[in-house]
């Protein structure tokens, strides 16, 4: 039985990092190259892609407007931003407000581009460390109202694994603890980020923070 993998969509102005990236990716993944905004987008709204991974480079509109349509069309669709010598200035912490999941350079080394999809495709963030304290201190003072009443619309197990998240807990340690597979756990924090409308697993521990 052929295992089903993830969809990836490098979108990328530069021929050499998109097919290096697919080179890299493609014994885990089933990826797609675009080299327009057009043609990505037309590739999203066909196709359930887990994650996009878009150098901004070849946009005519902004970073944020990008990654607005693309939260819009697929709620589901986790972004990474591919830096490069040609990239706009890009400020991480207010694309990270606006919904990206990490950040990779062109030139990023092969096992830590496989350890990045890995970390995106969790539900986790991929980030420099030196940022991870800014991030956090930024989306902190982003209330969420009614944070008491929202909780309410999970069942009893999306409950669990949103708690199991506030407390660090990974896709794995939630799938071995709650005996579960690591796909319905994915399922799991869907349906929890599509009931809250928030976006990412940081964005749930400061929810949960939040009926503190």
């Amino acid at each position: 039985m052929i295992r089903e993998t993830d969809q990836i969509l490098v979108v990328c102005q530069d021929d050499a990092i998109a097919n290096r990236f697919a080179q890299v990716l493609h014994e885990e993944y089933t990826v797609n190259i675009a080299t327009t905004w057009d043609e990505s987008m037309e590739s999203i709204n066909r196709h359930q892609h887990q994650v996009l991974m878009l150098d901004p480079a070849l946009l005519k509109e902004s970073t944020a407007a990008a990654i607005e349509e693309t939260c819009l069309a697929s709620p589901d669709t986790r972004i990474i931003i591919i830096e490069t010598p040609s990239s706009p200035d890009i400020n991480q912490v207010e694309l990270f407000k606006h919904g990206v999941h990490g950040f990779c350079r062109g030139d990023i080394a092969p096992e830590l581009l496989l350890k990045a999809m890995q970390a995106v495709c969790s539900g986790e963030l991929w980030l420099q460390r030196s940022l991870i304290t800014q991030v956090i201190d930024e989306l902190a003072r982003i209330r969420t109202p009614g944070a008491g009443r929202k909780v309410k619309c999970l069942t009893p197990r999306e409950l669990e694994v949103a708690e199991m998240v506030h407390k660090g807990g990974n896709n794995k340690t939630i799938a071995r603890k709650l005996d579960i597979s690591e796909r319905t756990v994915k399922a799991h924090l869907s349906a929890i980020f599509r009931k809250l409308d928030i976006e990412n697993r940081l964005h749930l521990a400061l929810f949960f923070n939040d009926l503190a």
